[in-house]
């Protein structure tokens, strides 16, 4: 077998699995197409005396954009007595913490925690606020996130109804969408996860996962786990696996949108998505296992699981189809193996029409992420800049997440990557 006949073996059965994989995007977006015409309306309960009482945490790192979170959280129009806010400040910058300082004493309800360095990341600074928190759940809010007034009145409706749940997710705005093709691209990755894989998955599972931000967690919980794994660059999800399997459920509250950034520069998004991409695989890696043979969890939550981490499957596939598809198509072109047959009458049109039926049957994401654009209100002004970039910012990031996810299985570490936040240059005056 010559070396153009081993290729296009290998391109036809990643681009076969690419397309039965791409079909049940196709599947998943229509559902969630459906289910964005039956919102329900926003539900609050109006006897507070039911309501938990909530710590908000908000890590940050060299990030004056957490004054603005912060500046929010003290406008909730939740019971003072039951909330208690606090900013877990690792900056490594004094003039950054004094300026936090002066923050918290213009706004005495406003509590600090350092500890004076960085160690275990984003979840060791959550631990280190764990036994500080007295409040029965912790609402954790990245330091970009803007809650409106009455977030936190609906957030806390699906635990007042059902305390057994472990937490509760709320949906994300992004508010910098349209700034470049970087942005749009971040978006249309968040809005796959946010406006069609939770939405389907809450109503075909009745299970959701944490995603690190927006989210409200039961403290009883998470401290009978032992806390956030130290270091875990996706710490909600390695967190989320922990409780699916020991029989938990998450709830997602699909109508409630808390506003966020996404990176604005393209090395930041490459860098987010290839930590992201390496943080999930561990996590996968290890409670996977556990979870997907486990006996006792039901079919529907091991689905959700593997629905939740497809879109890392589904990337890993189209870089090897991607790969593949070129080093075939260019054989075939230059004739590097006259025995496959082609060579001699490939042409460009050839090679033109190949590339557009690859396209189309591997585009499940694309489709899905022009149809989250859709439930979020693009319509057809930025249906061509997210397709181009799609096609261009996305394939660059293609490599970046399959290398996050080659790190990741050869159990090499990765280093936290500090983000460009717009907030950090428009922060609340102390």
């Amino acid at each position: 077998m010559g070396f153009h006949s081993i290729i296009k073996t290998i391109f036809e059965i990643t681009l076969m699995s690419t397309f039965v994989l791409s079909l049940g995007y196709f599947f998943v977006t229509a559902c969630a197409l459906a289910i964005s015409r039956m919102r329900n309306k926003p539900e609050i309960i109006a006897d507070e005396s039911l309501y938990p009482t909530v710590t908000v945490q908000i890590p940050t790192y060299n990030e004056l954009a957490a004054l603005n979170c912060a500046a929010r959280c003290l406008d909730f129009d939740y019971p003072v007595e039951k909330l208690q806010i606090m900013i877990g400040d690792d900056s490594n910058q004094p003039e950054l913490s004094a300026k936090i300082d002066e923050f918290a004493a213009a706004n005495p309800r406003i509590e600090i925690s350092r500890r004076g360095d960085n160690i275990g990341f984003k979840p060791g600074n959550l631990n280190v606020m764990l036994p500080k928190s007295t409040g029965d759940y912790l609402l954790i809010l990245d330091s970009d996130f803007l809650p409106k007034k009455d977030f936190l009145k609906r957030l806390v409706v699906p635990v007042i109804k059902d305390p057994t749940l472990a937490g509760a997710q709320a949906a994300w705005r992004i508010i910098n969408v349209h700034d470049n093709h970087s942005t749009l691209m971040g978006t249309g990755i968040i809005n796959i996860i946010h406006s069609v894989i939770l939405p389907f998955l809450k109503t075909a599972t009745n299970q959701c996962v944490f995603c690190g931000s927006g989210e409200l967690v039961k403290k009883s919980y998470l401290e009978e786990h032992g806390g956030w794994t130290a270091g875990a660059l996706t710490e909600d999800v390695d967190y989320s696996l922990r409780v699916i399997t020991e029989g938990k459920r998450i709830a997602y509250v699909s109508d409630l949108r808390i506003r966020c950034e996404v990176p604005y520069t393209p090395g930041d998004l490459f860098r987010q998505q290839m930590r992201w991409a390496y943080g999930v695989m561990r996590a996968f890696m290890a409670h996977g296992k556990k979870l997907f043979l486990s006996r006792t969890i039901q079919k529907r939550t091991k689905f959700a699981a593997f629905l939740f981490s497809s879109g890392y499957i589904m990337i890993t596939l189209l870089l090897l189809t991607f790969i593949m598809g070129t080093l075939n198509l260019v054989a075939g072109f230059f004739g590097v193996d006259p025995a496959a047959g082609q060579s001699s009458t490939y042409t460009v049109g050839h090679f033109i029409y190949d590339s557009a039926l690859n396209f189309l049957l591997t585009c499940g994401m694309v489709v899905s992420s022009i149809a989250a654009g859709f439930i979020n209100g693009f319509g057809f002004r930025s249906l061509g800049r997210l397709i181009i970039s799609s096609l261009t910012v996305g394939v660059v990031c293609m490599f970046f997440v399959g290398r996050g996810m080659i790190t990741a299985w050869l159990g090499l570490p990765m280093k936290w990557f500090m983000l460009k936040k717009a907030g950090n240059d428009q922060a609340v005056n102390a």
